[in-house]
């Protein structure tokens, strides 16, 4: 794989790779960097129709104050966080990473409460927890590991596209922070956003 840059991005390419069936794989753009030549030459259309902006990368880590253990709507701090920089992309991802091993994210319902403690009392009620729970690793107290399940149960990546500078996500959804400890400490979600 060869690596080459110009003044603002990053271009991979490697050779042609041959499909199982023999012939090779050929992948076609939308977007081209206006600063490459345009070698299609089958569609007719020139390199400017099909020209955008090269693309982009944004990184930050957003600090979210300790909550309660359940699931909690944070779509609103994620957003004011991320504004500035979310405005600038016409088409790309976000990427959002939590850096810990007892909370999760997950996207659900954005209005109505009940559904994030139908989901609190769903995972209670799935992932055992006391002294009478079969965990070996209870360091941290009785919710320790049941909080670890539950982490791997929901995951803690995100990935959700960028549309015209919003976040294209559903009228209905939300982005949820689970916390799933008694004695929550600040929560970290690192958002990696790309695109042009």
């Amino acid at each position: 794989m060869q690596i080459s840059s110009s003044s603002s991005s990053v271009f991979l390419s490697a050779k042609p790779r041959p499909s199982p069936l023999g012939s090779p794989v050929r992948i076609k753009s939308l977007y081209a960097n206006t600063n490459t030549p345009n070698t299609n030459t089958t569609s007719g259309s020139s390199s400017n129709s099909m020209a955008a902006a090269s693309p982009k990368w944004s990184q930050k880590t957003i600090t979210l104050s300790p909550q309660r253990r359940g699931c909690h709507l944070i779509t609103p701090k994620i957003l004011k966080e991320i504004g500035q920089d979310l405005s600038g992309f016409k088409c790309g991802l976000a990427h959002l990473f939590l850096q810990h091993t007892s909370a999760s994210l997950t996207i659900n319902e954005n209005y109505d409460s009940d559904v994030r403690d139908d989901t609190e009392t769903f995972l209670n009620k799935i992932v055992p927890e006391g002294m009478s729970a079969p965990w070996k690793h209870t360091l941290e107290g009785p919710d320790d590991m049941p909080a670890h399940i539950k982490s791997s149960l929901l995951g803690c990546t995100l990935t959700i596209p960028i549309t015209n500078g919003q976040l294209n996500m559903g009228t209905w959804q939300g982005i949820w922070l689970c916390e799933h400890r008694d004695l929550a400490t600040a929560r970290k979600v690192v958002v990696t956003l790309n695109g042009i």
